[in-house]
């Protein structure tokens, strides 16, 4: 019989080295899989899978263990879905493996597709890589809670200052580099446009957070009722603050009238476009910068609309996916109407967000994150089960709009 022992590994930890020796004395053979496998750079999930399966070859083999073997296992929103999963990378039956775990989320997940789990003992006093990812954090000693392997192998990554760096959450980091970033320029203050999203609800909260009376936040319409005019209501009420708005739609269709017939995304894109040159309007009167409201996701494949939406100075949130947008909306306990909101564009009418990728938010970031960590398509697609063709349209995506990241290309005539 063989053995399944499954953990994240933020970090490897003696605890977790403890328990393999004790199923080993036990099973001849033990199957570790890495959770999580998506996740890195993270509060929580501070490592990549290859930085975390190898921390945990180095405590096996200098404990001179080596009838194991290494996978990784990705999230998945149902349960059972993941328990499966785990069972399909390795094609092995279950009648033919033994899981050890103390976990009652994992024991849950098996007791979904009829497995049963076996505990093991719990050693250190129940020791978890949380708690060492907080003693790092609060300077603490922690140097005895790991193997010697994985101590080196962690500093050799700079583990204990990702771990620090990381343990301050998004929003403070956000609202220190909108601070700061008004100050390099010498403004008077941000403008953000406010649609009634999540993106821009977000946005616009750490910008009152930081600026004050010294923000402004404009909701541009081009429909005379628009869908999300509670939102905005209730995002005004939030952040304590009147948010103006300023109907397009005449101007839209006046140009729309003197124009060459377009199709939906010619149109479409005109719509964001006007809007970049209104705040911009605003931000110059008053001297101020404009606040864009992309997240990683769109900016990654390129979902923005070039010297529109994209047409800003600065971009909070930037670096973070769009489900690290909605935990943090969560956080800063936005409204619950404006985090289930459908999210749109709105270039025409019935056009989502998700509908014009051709995928869910979740899992265009287990796409994305997995690319950057290295992963090819045809692994990602066996890992996460997202077909093939889905997976390629996201890298046609990437690659076809790469320009909309670089700044205008210039003809060099005077570099040899």
């Amino acid at each position: 019989m063989s053995a399944i022992f499954v953990g994240r590994f933020q970090p490897f930890h003696k605890g977790h080295l403890e328990a393999i020796k004790w199923i080993l004395k036990r099973e001849k053979e033990i199957l570790i899989f890495i959770g999580s496998l998506q996740e890195s750079w993270q509060k929580d999930n501070p490592f990549s899978f290859f930085e975390r399966k190898e921390m945990v070859e180095k405590a096996l083999f200098s404990e001179n263990i080596k009838n194991f073997k290494i996978f990784g296992v990705p999230d998945f929103l149902a349960d059972e879905i993941w328990a499966k999963k785990i069972f399909e990378i390795r094609k092995f039956k279950k009648n033919e493996v033994t899981v050890f775990t103390q976990n009652p989320w994992t024991k849950r997940c098996f007791k979904k597709i009829k497995i049963k789990t076996q505990p093991h003992p719990l050693f250190f006093n129940r020791l978890s890589a949380t708690q060492i990812r907080e003693k790092i954090a609060d300077n603490k000693k922690w140097k005895d809670l790991v193997p010697e392997e994985v101590f080196k192998y962690l500093k050799e990554i700079r583990g204990e200052k990702r771990i620090k760096f990381l343990n301050i959450l998004p929003e403070k980091r956000t609202i220190e580099f909108i601070k700061e970033k008004i100050r390099e320029a010498k403004a008077n203050g941000g403008i953000v446009g406010v649609s009634g999203g999540i993106d821009s609800s977000v946005t616009a909260f750490l910008a009152k957070e930081v600026l004050g009376e010294k923000a402004i936040f404009l909701n541009l319409t081009f429909i005379r009722s628009s869908p999300l005019i509670d939102n905005i209501s209730l995002l005004g009420k939030k952040i304590k603050t009147k948010i103006k708005r300023i109907y397009l739609g005449d101007i839209y269709e006046a140009l729309l009238k003197i124009l060459p017939k377009g199709n939906d995304i010619t149109k479409g894109n005109l719509k964001p476009r006007l809007r970049m040159a209104v705040l911009y309007y605003f931000a110059n009167l008053y001297n101020l910068l404009v606040i864009g409201t992309v997240n990683k996701s769109e900016l990654e494949i390129g979902y923005f609309t070039k010297f529109g939406d994209g047409g800003v100075d600065i971009e909070p949130i930037g670096d973070l996916y769009k489900t690290e947008v909605i935990e943090l909306a969560k956080r800063l306990k936005l409204p619950k109407e404006i985090i289930e909101t459908v999210p749109t564009a709105d270039l025409w009418p019935g056009q989502t967000d998700e509908k014009e990728i051709g995928i869910s938010y979740q899992k265009l970031d287990t796409i994305l994150k997995l690319l950057n960590q290295g992963f090819k398509g045809r692994e990602i697609s066996f890992l996460t089960d997202i077909p093939q063709n889905k997976i390629k349209n996201i890298l046609e995506k990437k690659k076809r709009n790469a320009h909309k990241l670089s700044s205008p290309l210039i003809c060099q005539l005077k570099n040899f």
